[in-house]
C-alpha cells in the first residue's frame, strides 16, 4: 500500500489522513464551521425561545421521588460502561476499568467529536495497552452509537417521519451489518477514509466480544432513556396529561429525537451543555410554556448527573491513584 502511493505522482498533494490538501480548511475556519457555528446557531435559538416565556414559567415544582430516583441510576449507568470497557479490555479489575471510563468522561468535557473520553481513557490505561485500548474504545463508541440512531429512527416512525425514519433505519441496518463483519463492496473502498478509522479499529475485536459491548450499550442505552424521562417528570412535564402511559411514551421518544440529533453535532460535552436543551425543545413535545422550562431543567440536571460529576469524580479519582503510585515509587526507589 505505501509503494503505491509513493509511486503516485499526486501523492505529495495528499495529507497523513488522505484529504487532498488544496481542499483543506484552515484550522480557524473549521474550528468556526464544526464548533462555533453550530453553537451559536443553537444558543440563538435556544435565547429565543426562552426569552418570550413569561417569568412564572420558571417556578418549578420539583418531585424528589423521580429525581432520587434518576440519580440512583447514575451508578449503573457508569457500571454498564465499565463492564463494556472491560469486556473490550480485559486483564485489568473492574474498579482500575471503572476509573479509567470515569477519567474519559472528564476529557470528554472538551474534546471534539467525542474523541475527548478517548484521548482520557488512553491516557489513563497501560502503556503497552493503549494500542488495544484504542481498538476497545472504537467498538464502544460505534455500539452506542448504533443504540443511538436506532432509537431515533424508531422515534422518527412514531412521529410519522416515515421517509426520515426509514433513512436512519436504513443506516441502523448497515451500521449493525458492518459492525459484525459485514464487508460489502463500497465498504472496502471508502474503509481507509478518515471518516471510517473508528470502524477500522472496532471490527478487529473478536466478535463475541462486540455482541457482548452491544448488548451493554443497549442495556445502558435504557438506563439512560428511563432517566432522561425520571427527569421530565420530576420537573412536572406534560403533568396535564392524566395516562401516565401515553406521557412516558411521548417523553421516551423526545428524548430518543433528541440524544440523535446532538449526535450528528460534533461538540464536546460542554458544547452539549446549549446544544441539548436546544435540541430537546426541537424533539420533546412542549404545548405549555412550563413545559418548555421544564425540558430545559431535566436536560441540565441529566448532563449535570450523568456527565459533570462523574466527570469530577473520574478526575480526582485518577488523581489520587497517581499521586499513591509516584508515592509507592518513591518508597521502592528510595
Amino acid at each position: 500500500m505505501k509503494s503505491s502511493v509513493s509511486s503516485n505522482p499526486l501523492s505529495h498533494k495528499l495529507s497523513v489522513k488522505g484529504w487532498p490538501e488544496g481542499l483543506r480548511l484552515p484550522a480557524p475556519i473549521q474550528w468556526g464551521v464544526l464548533f462555533l457555528l453550530p453553537l451559536s446557531i443553537a444558543g440563538y435559538w435556544l435565547v429565543s425561545k426562552l426569552s418570550v416565556l413569561p417569568a412564572s414559567s420558571w417556578d418549578f415544582t420539583l418531585y424528589p421521588g423521580a429525581l432520587l430516583a434518576a440519580i440512583l441510576l447514575v451508578p449503573l449507568n457508569w457500571w454498564l460502561e465499565s463492564v463494556k470497557w472491560a469486556e473490550l479490555l480485559p486483564w485489568a479489575p473492574l474498579g482500575r476499568r471503572m476509573r479509567e471510563v470515569l477519567y474519559g468522561t472528564a476529557w470528554s468535557m472538551v474534546g471534539p467529536l467525542r474523541l475527548g473520553a478517548g484521548i482520557g481513557r488512553l491516557a489513563a490505561v497501560r502503556p503497552k495497552e493503549r494500542n488495544m485500548a484504542m481498538r476497545a474504545f472504537a467498538t464502544a463508541s460505534v455500539s452506542q452509537w448504533w443504540c443511538t440512531i436506532t432509537a431515533a429512527a424508531i422515534g422518527l416512525l412514531c412521529s410519522k417521519f416515515y421517509l426520515a425514519g426509514s433513512s436512519v433505519l436504513l443506516i441502523s441496518a448497515v451500521t449493525i451489518g458492518l459492525y459484525f463483519g459485514w464487508s460489502p463492496g463500497f465498504w472496502h473502498r471508502i474503509k481507509n477514509t478518515p471518516f471510517c478509522g473508528q470502524w477500522g479499529l472496532s471490527r478487529k475485536i473478536a466478535t463475541v466480544r462486540r455482541r457482548r459491548a452491544l448488548n451493554l450499550s443497549i442495556a445502558r442505552f435504557f438506563v439512560m432513556l428511563f432517566q432522561f424521562v425520571l427527569l421530565l417528570n420530576a420537573f412536572g412535564h406534560l403533568s396535564v396529561l392524566q395516562h401516565s402511559v401515553e406521557r412516558f411514551f411521548i417523553q421516551g421518544q423526545g428524548a430518543a429525537l433528541t440524544w440523535g440529533l446532538t449526535s450528528l453535532a460534533p461538540m464536546p460535552a460542554f458544547g452539549d451543555l446549549g446544544l441539548r436543551e436546544a435540541a430537546a425543545i426541537a424533539a420533546i413535545s412542549a404545548p405549555t410554556p412550563h413545559d418548555m422550562t421544564a425540558i430545559v431543567g431535566a436536560t441540565f440536571t441529566l448532563w449535570l448527573i450523568n456527565l459533570f460529576i462523574p466527570a469530577m469524580v473520574g478526575v480526582v479519582w485518577h488523581g489520587m491513584t497517581r499521586r499513591k503510585s509516584a508515592a509507592k515509587g518513591t518508597i521502592f526507589g528510595a
